[in-house]
């Protein structure tokens, strides 16, 4: 299976809302989605359906453009940062046990009896919806009172923690599955909510590789210092985040700001789509490691979110690591620079471009409140080595993200050009 799988891993929504550094309002997140869809295809070069203004929807039908043809094929195939180097090709998910995922998780079990308790579910071959069902049923717990951070792969073996009502942990002896099992239990005096989650340890094999596995070994390491030197991997949502035909019809849904039922996967994939092109418009002007003013900087240490009013100040503690440029997920909330800044005056052309305006959006309100995200994830250690097994050769990458980033962005980059 190949890197670009819709059933790539995506890693969970942040843990926390982002907490300011110089201003008191705190930033909202939205949570991770699947990239459903919810019917019929809508482009962005076609007139809106019938629900939203063509005949028999009660408005008069009003044709819209949105992202040139250009656009659109870049956001769905995003240039590679390491395109001057040779990839390794290759394939993910040969076997579960080739992709296997571990949370790390934002706090840990805080001790106080009575009321939940804490514990890793591992599975194989089992996606977590139906995984969590399962333990409910056994242990006799209502659906709704487990709780869980995030939503993992079905193809791979993962662990990840749930919550369940502290009664439960007396029957945790009782569970039996052949491609799941319960750790032990831990006190805590919350139900484990979705996004509390720091990030995501990955251990990936690629087999039927183009090349010989030292070669490679060799093309990975070099791929990897390549991303160090740029300051990181970019953090562009992976292409299972729009499913197969999301990405315009998310876009289309934003322009209508409207929800009907499942439309809120539509709204999310129509975000990401343009934090993605904001990236690439900002990686093609080089300005991913510079910083402009009315730029939304995130301290590395801290998550505290301010605005950038003195450009070479801030330059020199991002390149020290300090700080993290962030880009926009448009929505009701967000935090925006100044329009009378460069980056304003950026992110109002993002918006141009797509035909969305920002005030409209405010008619989202919580359905969409938005947030700010990093546009690179800071240098991180890739370990690597030869896989030794009886499956084939390949080379096992072990690493760790941020919850909210995508292993398929780093796979893409070390498997491609071929």
């Amino acid at each position: 299976m190949s890197a670009g799988d819709p059933r790539d891993h995506e890693a969970d929504a942040p843990a926390a809302p982002d907490r300011e550094d110089r201003h008191g309002a705190s930033e909202s997140h939205v949570p991770e989605d699947r990239g459903d869809s919810d019917g019929s295809p809508v482009l962005a070069d076609s007139q809106p359906d019938a629900r939203d203004g063509s005949p028999g929807g009660g408005d008069a039908p009003r044709a819209r453009r949105g992202l040139s043809a250009a656009d659109l094929d870049r956001l769905r195939d995003p240039p590679l940062q390491t395109a001057e180097l040779p990839g390794v090709g290759g394939a993910i998910r040969q076997r579960p046990e080739d992709f296997r995922v571990r949370e790390v998780p934002a706090y840990d079990p805080d001790g106080r009896p009575g009321a939940h308790v804490l514990l890793v579910l591992t599975k194989r071959g089992v996606g977590s919806e139906d995984a969590v069902a399962e333990v409910a049923r056994q242990l006799g717990v209502p659906r709704a009172e487990v709780g869980l951070a995030g939503l993992k792969d079905k193809d791979a073996v993962t662990e990840q923690w749930i919550s369940l009502p502290a009664a439960a942990a007396a029957r945790l002896g009782q569970f039996v599955h052949s491609d799941m099992s319960l750790g032990p239990a831990y006190p805590h005096g919350n139900k484990l909510r979705r996004g509390h989650l720091r990030g995501n340890q990955f251990t990936i094999v690629v087999r039927d590789l183009a090349v010989d596995p030292d070669e490679a070994l060799a093309r990975c390491r070099a791929k990897v210092e390549r991303l160090r030197a740029l300051g990181g991997l970019d953090n562009l949502y992976g292409e299972q985040r729009f499913g197969s035909d999301n990405l315009a019809r998310g876009l289309a849904a934003l322009a209508r700001a409207r929800r009907r039922g499942r439309a809120d996967f539509l709204l999310s994939a129509g975000q990401s789509a343009l934090f993605n092109l904001y990236l690439l418009e900002r990686r093609a002007r080089g300005l991913m490691r510079e910083v402009l003013r009315g730029d939304i900087l995130k301290k590395a240490a801290t998550g505290g979110l301010f605005e950038c009013t003195d450009p070479a100040t801030d330059k020199a503690r991002l390149d020290a690591g300090e700080l993290l440029v962030t880009g926009p997920m448009f929505g009701s909330k967000m935090r925006a620079p100044g329009l009378d800044t460069p980056s304003g005056a950026l992110e109002a052309e993002i918006l141009a471009r797509a035909e969305i305006d920002l005030t409209t959006l405010q008619g989202l309100g919580h359905t969409l409140e938005g947030t700010r995200r990093p546009l690179q994830v800071a240098p991180f250690a890739v370990e690597m080595e030869l896989a030794r097994d009886d499956f084939g050769p390949g080379v096992s990458l072990s690493f760790e993200l941020p919850s909210g980033s995508y292993a398929t962005a780093l796979l893409r980059e070390l498997q491609r050009p071929i």
